[in-house]
């Protein structure tokens, strides 16, 4: 997408002309200038080769990743980037998208047009480095040299040390149920740029549109597959994190999951109810009590795998949930041609042996 080198800000020609080189992505960190920094071209060209490789489905626009190289080479110079420096911008509406989980339930998606898809990715590319440095070291979802399997081997070395008794807190339905107020007030503390600010506050309030067309307010939640709800779960959940490092907690987060080792189960029902308390009060959040326990290790379950003394196994609902997946991939009345079904499942496959192995 070279065509992006032609969408020049004044404060980026100022900064040419006075120093002679093109601003790097920084230089406009210091002076609250944010937006600038999101708009700069390098930054969107980063964002839009994320965007690509993600691929993923339209949102209500129905607009393809193949077609949008030619829709934003005709509108991006003369109407998007002056809409955007004005403040004139306004999302659209994500589309809601519904997956079935073996147990019954439903996890709600919010599928983004892919313009806002690129937005909000050079958004989250500025912002990160700005958080990054500062978040916990027992937090491993969505962060850079950091995975899954990092927080599995955090929880397996407090078991070697003693700690044996589990504390699982669900929290209920969390991308759904982010405070608005709460989650901008955090951001405020840090982010500077008032015209970022604004945006990012339009984002969250763009909307839902489901299957019938049907239009809802978002007035809580960061939709889950947005670019930027990754980054902005870590920011609301980063104070629980301090909290639990502020008490001497050993514990291991990525996303909403997060588990915490004790000694005894005495001390596991008093953290329970103490972290429960401060999740409902301070971060104005949900516990789901019918699933939160605390249990001997061996009956937990953390991102997919159980502790058995020296052993990590497959949770037995892990191992459910890939045999749910294994009939629909290969459901006789998919209706796709056995070819594609083949291809489907060898990526399943691939994907599962690789997280598991």
């Amino acid at each position: 997408m070279t065509y992006l080198n032609a969408s020049q800000s004044q404060s980026r020609d100022d900064e040419i002309q006075r120093t002679g080189r093109e601003p790097a992505l920084n230089d406009f960190l210091f002076q609250g200038k944010l937006l600038e920094q999101v708009l700069l071209p390098q930054n969107l060209h980063r964002a839009w080769k994320r965007v690509r490789s993600n691929k993923g489905a339209p949102g209500i626009d129905g607009m393809t990743i193949e077609q949008f190289p030619d829709f934003i080479k005709e509108y991006w110079q003369d109407i998007i980037l002056p809409s955007l420096r004005d403040g004139r911008y306004q999302p659209t509406a994500v589309r809601r998208a519904i997956i079935r989980k073996p147990d019954g339930g439903e996890r709600l998606l919010g599928i983004p047009i892919i313009l806002d898809r690129w937005i909000m990715q050079s958004i989250a590319q500025v912002l990160s480095p700005m958080y990054e440095p500062d978040f916990s070291e027992f937090s491993y979802g969505f962060r850079p040299e950091r995975s899954q399997h990092m927080a599995i081997e955090q929880v397996r070395k407090s078991i070697s040390e003693g700690r044996k008794i589990a504390v699982d807190v669900d929290l209920s339905k969390f991308f759904d149920r982010v405070d608005h107020d709460y989650l901008m007030s955090k951001l405020g503390l840090k982010i500077k740029d008032k015209a970022l600010m604004q945006l990012l506050g339009k984002y969250l309030r763009a909307g839902i549109m489901d299957s019938d067309g049907q239009y809802f307010e978002s007035r809580i939640g960061v939709p889950q597959g947005s670019p930027l709800s990754p980054l902005l779960s870590n920011i609301v959940l980063d104070e629980l994190d301090k909290e639990l490092e502020r008490r001497g907690h050993r514990f291991a987060r990525y996303a909403d999951d997060f588990i915490i080792l004790v000694r005894s189960q005495r001390a596991g029902e008093r953290v329970l109810n103490s972290v429960t308390n401060y999740v409902q009060k301070q971060l104005k959040l949900q516990v789901n009590e019918q699933k939160s326990q605390v249990v001997p290790i061996k009956e937990s379950k953390f991102l997919g795998f159980s502790f058995k003394g020296k052993w990590l196994v497959w949770h037995p609902k892990a191992l459910n949930q890939f045999q749910w997946n294994v009939r629909r991939l290969t459901k006789r009345t998919k209706g796709i041609s056995m070819e594609t079904r083949i291809k489907e499942l060898n990526q399943y496959l691939t994907g599962w042996i690789h997280y598991f192995a």
